[in-house]
């Protein structure tokens, strides 16, 4: 097992134990995942009712073993948070990315038209809070993303607006793929993409804060 999967399965399989010895079952067991779980998704619009694919095993491996580690918990229900790109000042995921662009190397990533789901970190916390509450509709799968997917040329566009900088050169898949291997990461997680959208928040009429993408930036990072 890698550190990869070993780091989320070990924790969650920990709790699942302690969950064991409680008098009473946990009211709600929310368990963290990721939309990585459906690998490079491509065109399809993904909701909760999407099949898995085959993928990476980086991504979909490890987010397939994570979820399944909350089996005999404790628990009544189980709500599984498939996760996007969260979006919050100070993180290293943004921070990298403000980087390259205040280095004039902010333009798209090989092709620029693989999806970016995202969401802005004040709308994720209320996605918990809602799950939490006890007349909450929320059991199993649930996808914790803003209803404005963008391609990945609109995510560097958006970011390089925000920072006053000018168009800036693509970054061929070859380069992503060598700096990849460097840096011992996994060339796919800036070479795919999923457009991915919550029906279960849709039908609940659940209230995003920031549900445009130019919004959240704007919160993050100033107009």
């Amino acid at each position: 097992m890698s550190l990869l999967t070993s780091s989320r399965v070990g924790p969650t399989r920990a709790l699942v134990e302690a969950s064991k010895l409680l008098a009473h079952p946990v009211p709600v067991w929310i368990q963290a995942s990721t939309l990585a779980i459906y690998g490079d998704a491509g065109e399809t619009r993904l909701d909760e009712a999407s099949p898995l694919a085959d993928g990476p095993p980086q991504m979909t491996d490890v987010a397939k073993d994570w979820e399944a580690a909350v089996e005999g918990a404790n628990t009544s229900p189980v709500v599984i948070l498939r996760t996007s790109v969260v979006l919050e000042k100070g993180t290293p995921a943004l921070e990298r990315l403000l980087l390259l662009v205040r280095l004039g190397l902010g333009g798209r990533v090989a092709s620029g038209r693989q999806w970016t789901s995202w969401i802005h970190i004040d709308d994720w916390l209320s996605i918990v809070h809602w799950t939490l509450e006890p007349d909450s509709a929320a059991s199993g799968v649930v996808i914790a993303t803003a209803p404005d997917p963008v391609r990945n040329s609109e995510l560097m566009a958006g970011l390089r607006k925000h920072l006053h900088r000018p168009p800036a050169p693509p970054t061929p898949a070859v380069m992503v793929r060598f700096g990849a291997f460097l840096l011992r990461s996994d060339a796919a997680l800036g070479l795919t993409g999923r457009h991915a959208v919550s029906k279960v928040l849709t039908d609940n009429g659940f209230p995003f804060t920031y549900p445009r993408f130019d919004s959240a930036l704007d919160d993050l990072l100033g107009n």
